[in-house]
């Protein structure tokens, strides 16, 4: 520790009561200057009951003498050996600049989020990045906090997520309206391990088998086949429960991956595809697509680099960051 705690022994009851406050310079020099082998001298115990100090705080002192000398008769200071950095107005203004940015652009703007821009920006005040913890608690200071007191605790949820990249992949589809009134839907395939969306297209038609085969192909196409792929129980994806098998069943089996499918009435099954859905339409709302070509692919074999890119921020719910399924491979 930075400073010197006196543990005192009470003889009445026989017990050592801890102390916060140093003991004062008489008492150290008393100590020190402490000699047992002098004629009537007191024993080392009786020296410390005396004084109300125990025999591990005695030796401290007196070691100390020796290494220190007159250094001894005074405490150690309490200063922090790494005091917490300060940081200028010209740091929280380029943090909020950033928030206000990620937030214009529909992306999310959260302490994670945050961070991340700043060092890839390679522009930061200063060159030091706060950490993220650092950057809410700047924010907060300037008033720039979304306070959201509704919102549940993750202590009082219980989350799954398989332990490596490739073992999972979620399948999710949801209906979107484009700002003509024109309704597409939007297929996400994600990772569960890593978050990373290996696979987001848009299409014209409902919801339905063969738009779904489609970006599964490209997506096994270009990571390779995950052992699993979860969808829920759409006749899109699931038609088990309806006598016959569809085609988003036995194309992933025909490349070595298991289809599975929540239970009926489960939505939380896809917890983590219904919270990249919120993602990607806060993003979608803020850049106003007006037609389908806005979701072109421009990669041979990938998703539209707009919506991929989305889906792959860091953000308070991704545990791993910005990654690649190869890059949480065991």
């Amino acid at each position: 520790m930075s400073h010197d705690i006196v543990n005192t022994f009470d003889a009445a009851v026989g017990d050592i009561r801890v102390m916060t406050n140093s003991l004062t310079p008489r008492v150290r020099a008393d100590i020190i200057n402490y000699d047992p082998t002098q004629p009537g001298a007191l024993s080392v115990t009786e020296f410390c009951r005396s004084l109300k100090i125990s025999r591990s705080v005695f030796y401290k002192i007196r070691t100390r003498s020796q290494h220190e000398s007159k250094a001894a008769l005074h405490p150690r200071s309490r200063a922090p050996k790494q005091p917490a950095r300060r940081y200028g107005p010209d740091v929280v203004n380029e943090l909020v600049r950033i928030r206000k940015q990620l937030k214009f652009d529909g992306w999310e703007y959260g302490p994670r989020t945050i961070h991340y821009e700043a060092l890839i920006a390679d522009t930061f005040p200063g060159g030091k990045v706060p950490s993220p913890a650092t950057i809410a608690r700047l924010l907060a200071s300037v008033g720039h906090v979304e306070a959201s007191p509704k919102k549940r605790p993750k202590s009082s949820c219980i989350p799954f997520s398989r332990s490596t990249a490739m073992a999972l992949w979620q399948l999710d589809a949801f209906e979107y309206t484009l700002t003509t009134g024109t309704i597409i839907t939007i297929y996400q395939l994600l990772d569960d391990a890593t978050r990373f969306d290996v696979g987001t297209t848009a299409h014209s038609r409902a919801e339905n088998s063969a738009d779904a085969h489609q970006m599964l192909a490209a997506a096994i196409a270009e990571y390779g086949a995950p052992k699993e792929v979860l969808s829920d129980n759409s006749s899109a994806f699931n038609q088990l429960r309806q006598g016959r098998i569809g085609a988003v069943e036995t194309f992933p089996a025909s490349k070595g991956a298991m289809p599975i499918s929540g239970l009926p009435g489960k939505p939380t099954t896809q917890g983590k595809n219904e919270r990249s859905h919120h993602t990607l339409i806060r993003f979608l709302d803020a850049n106003t697509p007006t037609c389908l070509s806005y979701f072109e692919r421009v990669e041979p074999g990938g998703a539209s680099s707009t919506l991929s890119a989305n889906s792959q921020q860091t953000g308070a719910g991704l545990p791993y960051g910005r990654q690649d399924p190869d890059d949480r491979q065991t």
